[in-house]
């Protein structure tokens, strides 16, 4: 009989402290992973990078962010997450500037507001003010399937409860981070096929590798 190898971790808060190792890790675990960014070939736009890492950096020590770590304190996964409401949210579709540059990162920005806005997760469930949005996790692959997502997610929905959050949210443009987030329980209540998004001369924008075809929202209801 197969036995599953379970990993020994802690779930700690990151730091401001935890900044560039955080930043090191998803150089190395999740920007060469992520479709949205393989689709463009965006790793070998440095100004891109440096957007995208200045937007990591904004998440670490919100006090929202944890880390698993080893027995031998190496960096194991990072879960960042952001608190959103529905006053916060209203008011950014209202006061919308068009701010973007022709950046690569501002292609997958511009393409993640379109899928919040048509997700419109407030608007599908008129009694919920607040949720928890994970943003970024990521685990090192040496240790995937061992838990240690599982145990990132635990502890975020241990804060969102904490924080009165009735809703954990996700946006998944991988095909294996969609498949774990419905084996742990959440509903999809979006899909935005990358065959279907444009741009202005009829071309698929994100050309992903297999398996990745879609991304997907989901939200737990705690």
């Amino acid at each position: 009989m197969s036995e599953v190898i379970k990993c020994i971790h802690n779930i700690v808060p990151t730091t401001a402290e935890d900044k560039q190792v955080v930043i090191e890790f998803l150089r190395k675990f999740f920007f060469r992973d992520e479709p949205l960014i393989l689709g463009i070939n965006m790793l070998e736009d440095v100004d891109s990078l440096a957007k995208l890492e200045n937007y990591c950096f904004n998440f670490v020590d919100n006090g929202l962010a944890f880390k698993a770590v080893s027995p031998d304190g190496d960096l194991i996964g990072v879960v960042l997450n952001n608190l959103t409401c529905r006053v916060d949210s209203e008011k950014n579709n209202d006061t919308e500037e068009d701010t973007k540059d022709n950046t690569k990162f501002n292609v997958i920005t511009a393409f993640l507001d379109k899928v919040e806005r048509e997700a419109d997760v407030f608007k599908k469930y008129p009694n919920v003010d607040r949720v928890m949005d994970i943003k970024i996790i990521s685990v090192d692959e040496s240790f995937r399937g061992q838990g240690v997502c599982k145990a990132l997610i635990d502890k975020t929905i241990e804060l969102a409860l904490e924080n009165e959050c009735p809703m954990v949210y996700v946006e998944c443009s991988s095909y294996f981070s969609a498949k774990a987030a419905e084996r742990l329980g959440f509903e999809c209540i979006y899909t935005l096929y990358f065959r279907d998004y444009l741009d202005e001369n009829g071309e698929v924008v994100f050309k992903t590798p297999p398996p990745h075809d879609s991304s997907k929202v989901f939200v737990l209801h705690l």
